[in-house]
């Protein structure tokens, strides 16, 4: 499958830290689809009532939304070059390329949120817009030398965006900093300080429940944001799943990864548009949200497929 010029393309799946309109956008979109339909009846029928600051749900919520678009677009099993997932999309991207069950991707999305909140450490993530890696790593180090506590890391989203995350006391630290240098800092909605050490104790129950799962080989090309390459061997991308719990994500060499594969745009499955908003940013490869869905009929089968 190609663009509408020629080139190809994959599909690229974000993580759980969309705007909230956004995810109860894709929710109410696609509440006829199985997954979706399996995600609201566990956590409640009225998307607009769902704590999506609550990592346990915004997790399968963001699964769901994402395969349910995909599936929509391009059928049950999506013909897609290539998959990409930022974070959590990783568990997304692995289903839409066949390596795992839909359904085995959705409840791995529901225990993934909750082995980390129940054995992880407090902590929470902030997104540093305006700043490079020297700055970058003078601000963290400098946040730590005031309180001594944790602050890693987590995503690298593009050559002017950092996300970090950390004990509390020491990502406030970082923002009154970022002020000082003139960098804008926003704290992300999301529950929890993935990417980082503050999660260790949690990943043994996390290997336990990826270990649970039959892996099978992409039917699409399959880039790991964990080390930014593309893998074919089912048993490196369980580990990479892994391992992603605590390891940042490299989204910026990831897609230039993808540039190198020789996919010229990638579609941001969603909810929302955040991966469209951090590409267009960097020119590497062309974004674009999903193109409208596929015939009713070819939804439908799909639909009645995981039924």
């Amino acid at each position: 499958m190609t663009t509408d010029d020629g080139g190809s393309f994959g599909v690229a799946f974000p993580g759980q830290g969309n705007k909230r309109p956004a995810v109860i956008e894709a929710l109410r979109t696609h509440q006829a689809h199985p997954v979706v339909a399996a995600f609201l009846d566990r956590f409640g029928d009225d998307p607009e009532a769902l704590d999506l600051n609550d990592t346990t749900i915004a997790q399968p919520a963001t699964y769901a939304a994402g395969i349910a678009a995909a599936q929509a677009t391009y059928g049950e099993r999506p013909a897609v070059p290539l998959v990409i997932g930022h974070s959590l999309g990783e568990l997304t991207a692995a289903a839409c390329a066949g390596v795992i069950d839909v359904w085995d991707g959705f409840r791995l999305a529901v225990r993934r949120g909750e082995v980390s909140r129940e054995h992880g450490r407090p902590g929470v993530m902030i997104a540093i817009m305006g700043a490079r890696g020297p700055a970058i790593e003078w601000l963290r180090r400098n946040a730590i030398a005031r309180t001594g506590g944790v602050l890693e890391v987590a995503g690298f989203n593009g050559s002017r965006q950092t996300v970090l995350t950390g004990d509390r006391p020491t990502v406030d630290a970082a923002k009154v900093l970022a002020g000082t240098m003139e960098l804008l800092a926003e704290v992300l909605p999301i529950g929890g300080s993935f990417h980082s050490p503050l999660l260790a104790d949690a990943l043994p129950h996390w290997r336990t429940e990826v270990e649970s799962v039959p892996f099978a080989r992409p039917c699409s090309a399959y880039v790991s944001t964990a080390d930014a390459q593309v893998h074919e061997d089912p048993e490196e991308i369980r580990e990479l799943l892994i391992r992603a719990l605590l390891l940042p994500v490299r989204w910026t060499d990831a897609v230039h990864t993808v540039r190198a594969a020789g996919i010229r745009q990638l579609y941001d499955a969603g909810p929302g548009n955040g991966l469209t908003k951090l590409g267009r940013r960097e020119g590497v490869v062309r974004f674009a949200p999903l193109p409208a869905p596929a015939k009713a009929d070819r939804v439908e089968a799909a639909v009645e497929a995981l039924t």
